[in-house]
């Protein structure tokens, strides 16, 4: 498989070819052509500008004139008339090319002439091999005809120049290619090495590695992808801590029930088998810790499936002052027990469009963390306002509340808070996660105020759909 330093090299030294190639068509294999059709238009419109001197003076009176003109470009004038006379033959330097011209060009060509065409035939002297351009103009006055002006120009000029112009670009095409393969090398090392630094990181990422970053100094394609995976790496590296936590905490949260569990179930066996009160009391304990172990076993596969994308929502009316009386009866028991006060104020009869179920278990979470979080003789408040479009629930405790540096991570997996406090770290720090995941299912707005010391408030807000 080729390199892309090498792929990306060739095709810099095919595009540099491919210029020099055009540049040698267009510079050297066109230029006479090119030169030489010029000129001739040149010379042309040269002819025809004394073809109209002619209709105002006679060949007398612009005899020292066209002397001149051929002088200056070097060239052999003959002006023929009607009958095939010569009336005017220049001196200049090429006069030794008119009979050879008036030869070729009278015999072959000046009927074609004298009806109107005009003629250019590119000619070779027979004895000194110069090339030089024949051209043949009529002569029109007074809208008749009245002869033929020939013209001779040599093209030795324009070979020389073309020489000339040959070697140097020789000369400029070899130091061109030369600086384009050092340059293009030299590009394709420095387009390369982000790329083979991005393959490094990626394969220490594949490897468990996310410690590497990309060191990139651009803003365009490569760079942000550097940045990409540099934010990968974060994320990943973030979400192997957690992982690392989770395994931890899972260890520890299931090791404590399971120990529980053994513990009182040997107990039973061993020594309260026979004692019906202390076997119930164990039994309860018993019951107790498996459906603490149940739910977070429960836990961890809501989120998986809701993160998977296999929360379908059971949408269905539901008045939510009942579903929030049946919340609070189910606190009763531990509102006694912890001295938490929890109350709720919601509008009468307000019915919504949700799953029941779903948003049940996110007051549950919500109310669960309020507890964790809330002191002795603490209060928590669920409070309900209707904005017509959407309905606003909020729940507020007067608990610890959550720092600044640890509020922005409130909604991430496995999260637990602040780790000098696990006395009140129950649960697998799934639940504010599930509750995310459910909410925005529901299209609902979210989110949390806090203060440390001054308790926590989680809000969430419902479309109220025209039931």
């Amino acid at each position: 498989m080729k390199s892309i330093r090498i792929k990306l090299w060739a095709g810099m030294m095919i595009l540099v070819v491919v210029m020099l190639i055009l540049l040698w068509l267009f510079q050297i294999v066109f230029l006479e052509k090119f030169y030489t059709d010029m000129r001739v238009k040149e010379i042309k419109n040269a002819g025809y500008s004394i073809i109209n001197e002619l209709e105002n003076n006679n060949i007398q009176g612009i005899g020292d004139k066209l002397d001149l003109f051929t002088y200056n470009n070097n060239l052999s004038l003959e002006i023929i008339d009607a009958t095939g006379n010569t009336i005017y033959k220049s001196t200049g330097m090429n006069n030794n090319f008119s009979m050879m011209m008036h030869h070729n060009m009278h015999q072959e060509n000046f009927k074609k002439i004298i009806i109107g065409e005009e003629i250019a035939i590119l000619q070779t002297h027979p004895r000194f091999g110069n090339k030089f351009m024949q051209i043949g103009l009529p002569i029109q006055i007074s809208g008749n005809i009245q002869g033929a002006l020939y013209i001779n120009m040599p093209l030795a000029p324009v070979e020389d120049t073309a020489l000339i112009l040959k070697k140097q670009f020789l000369y400029i095409s070899i130091i061109l290619f030369l600086v384009a393969l050092i340059l293009s090398f030299i590009i394709a090392n420095n387009f390369l090495k982000p790329i083979l630094k991005i393959k490094k990181t990626a394969k220490k990422m594949a490897s468990g590695d996310f410690s590497d970053r990309i060191i990139s100094y651009s803003q365009d394609e490569i760079g942000q992808l550097a940045e990409t995976i540099n934010y990968m790496g974060q994320e990943l590296a973030k979400i192997e801590e957690l992982r690392k936590e989770l395994i931890a905490n899972m260890s520890h949260e299931l090791r404590t029930p399971l120990s529980i569990i053994r513990g009182y179930a040997e107990t039973i066996r061993d020594i309260t088998g026979n004692t019906p009160v202390k076997r119930e009391k164990h039994l309860e304990i018993i019951i107790e810790e498996s459906e603490r172990l149940s739910k977070m076993v429960d836990d961890i596969l809501n989120l998986s499936q809701m993160q998977a994308g296999y929360l379908d929502l059971n949408l269905q009316k539901t008045s939510l002052n009942y579903l929030l009386n049946r919340i609070l009866n189910k606190y009763e028991l531990l509102s006694e027990k912890t001295g938490i006060t929890i109350s709720a104020h919601c509008p009468a009869k307000l019915d919504l469009i949700i799953d029941e179920t779903r948003i049940e278990q996110v007051f549950y979470n919500l109310i669960n963390n309020a507890f964790n979080h809330t002191n002795e003789n603490g209060q928590i408040s669920i409070l309900v306002a209707n904005y017509n479009d959407f309905i606003r629930i909020e729940i507020k405790d007067t608990g610890e509340g959550i720092s600044e540096q640890n509020l922005v991570h409130i909604w991430d997996r496995y999260y637990k808070g602040d780790k000098t406090n696990e006395a009140k770290m129950a649960g697998t720090g799934l639940g504010l996660a599930i509750v995310k995941n459910i909410l925005e299912a529901h299209h609902a707005l979210y989110g949390v105020t806090s203060k440390k010391g001054e308790g926590t408030t989680f809000w969430f807000e419902l479309k109220n759909k025209n039931l």
